[in-house]
Order: C-alpha cells, then sequence, then structure tokens
C-alpha cells in the first residue's frame, strides 16, 4: 500500500479549522493546540485530516470544565478523584470515542456515564446514613450501587432530587444549556438512542454550512457527520458538566 503523508498544516487551513470550531462549537482555538494535534495525527491513514483535527480540539475545550479544578484542589486529590468515580471513567471513554471519529458510541457512552454517576452518588449518600465508620463507607456503597441496579435513569434522576444531591429538573437543564433539544433530550433519558440515529438520518443535510471541503465527495462525509456530531457535543459537554455538578460543586460549598 502506498503510504500516506500529510504535510503540516499551511496557515490558511489553520484559519479554516479555526473558522469551523467557532462556527459550530464556539470555540476560540489556539494555533499552539492545533499545531500539537496535527503533528501528533500526522501521517496517520485519513481522508478527513482536519476533521480529526476539529474533533481533538473539541474534546480538549471540554477537558478544561474539569482540569480548573485540578489547580484548585491540587493535583493529587484531582487525579485520585477522577480515577475512583465510575462517571469520570465512562466520561473518559466517551470523549476518546469521539475522537475516534464515532459520534454515536460517545453519545451511549455519556448516557451510561449519566446513569453510573448518579447511582453512585446516590448510593454514596445513602452509606453515609448507615454505616458508623469510614472503613464500612467502600463496602457499604457498593452494596448500595447492587441495590440500584435494575433502576432507569429516569427514576435515578428522581432519587438524586429526593436526596438533594441535584436540584429538581436540573440534570434536564443541564442538558438544554447545550443545544440538546425536548425531543433528542427525551429520547436520550429514556435510552432510545435509535430514534436519535433516525433523526439525525432525517435532517435536511442541505442546511449545513460546509466550511474547506476539498471535493463532492469530502462535502457529503462532512456533512453526513456534523448532525451526529453536534448531538455528540452536546452530551459530553453536558456529561460533563453533570460529572463536575456530582463531585467538585462540594467542593465550592
Amino acid at each position: 500500500m502506498e503510504s500516506t503523508v500529510i504535510p503540516p498544516l499551511s496557515d490558511s487551513e489553520k484559519r479554516k479549522i479555526k473558522e469551523i470550531v467557532k462556527s459550530y462549537y464556539g470555540i476560540d482555538a489556539d494555533d499552539r493546540y492545533i499545531e500539537w494535534i496535527d503533528k501528533g495525527l500526522r501521517n496517520h491513514y485519513s481522508v478527513l485530516h482536519h476533521q480529526n483535527i476539529i474533533r481533538h480540539l473539541v474534546t480538549v475545550n471540554i477537558d478544561k470544565i474539569l482540569l480548573k479544578h485540578r489547580d484548585e484542589i491540587g493535583s493529587l486529590e484531582f487525579e485520585e478523584m477522577v480515577l475512583d468515580k465510575l462517571i469520570f471513567h465512562y466520561l473518559t471513554f466517551a470523549s476518546m470515542s469521539y475522537r475516534a471519529g464515532i459520534p454515536i458510541g460517545s453519545i451511549f457512552l455519556c448516557r451510561t456515564a449519566v446513569e453510573t454517576g448518579l447511582r453512585e452518588r446516590i448510593a454514596e449518600e445513602m452509606a453515609k446514613k448507615e454505616v458508623k465508620s469510614e472503613k464500612e463507607l467502600p463496602q457499604k456503597i457498593w452494596e448500595e450501587m447492587k441495590k440500584l441496579e435494575g433502576k432507569k435513569l429516569i427514576e435515578l434522576i428522581k432519587m438524586a432530587e429526593e436526596h438533594k444531591i441535584i436540584e429538581g429538573g436540573e440534570i434536564e437543564e443541564i442538558f438544554r444549556s447545550q443545544g440538546l433539544e425536548k425531543r433528542v433530550l427525551d429520547k436520550f433519558i429514556h435510552g432510545n438512542i435509535d430514534w436519535i440515529v433516525r433523526f439525525v438520518e432525517s435532517k435536511d443535510r442541505e442546511c449545513t454550512k460546509v466550511i474547506g471541503a476539498k471535493d463532492i465527495l469530502q462535502e457529503k462525509k462532512i456533512i453526513a457527520e456534523f448532525p451526529i456530531d453536534q448531538i455528540a457535543v452536546s452530551a459530553l459537554k453536558a456529561t460533563t458538566l453533570i460529572a463536575e455538578k456530582l463531585y467538585f460543586s462540594r467542593k465550592e460549598e
């Protein structure tokens, strides 16, 4: 197979990438990040090298939501939190899936992250009321999580509200604030991802503005990806904000 060599980005290509991420995702991209990502991806076999750079820029920007807390509480405590809590595990997988060009996988994993994160936080609150020492807490949390295994996301949201972990309607509001419209959000909460895929396929793709496509094939590929990409980005940002609410907002109270 002939080797595919992708040359370094020109200044005009950087400008186009910056226009795209600003137009679609509201991100003011730094040339340093673009160059760093470009170097990391260059010489991979990829038709849409620019699209890969855009995806990495998006996830780097979303990561900043949590990374600001590393400076506030210290690297050690931050890393312990991120490694210990399940919501951050699934959030990492969701981000990796999006960067790999699998936005529908990212949406699935975001839902799993929210569901698992709420289940763990509820279990923590329930366990604290029953144990007498810190040593007993991990085992009790695990037992409470097992009891919650059969609960659906909508039920876990209601329970989290009852335990004062989140405010009433707060989860839905976080998702809406990131551009997820109500009918998509309803299907997301109830786990109907197939409906979301059909919804994206039925959208009028001719209305999607494409910047920088080299030819009609590339343009069609970009158009096909943007609607589901945008839903995945909304889900990623919202899930990150929920993770922040569950574990880092308490540090500020």
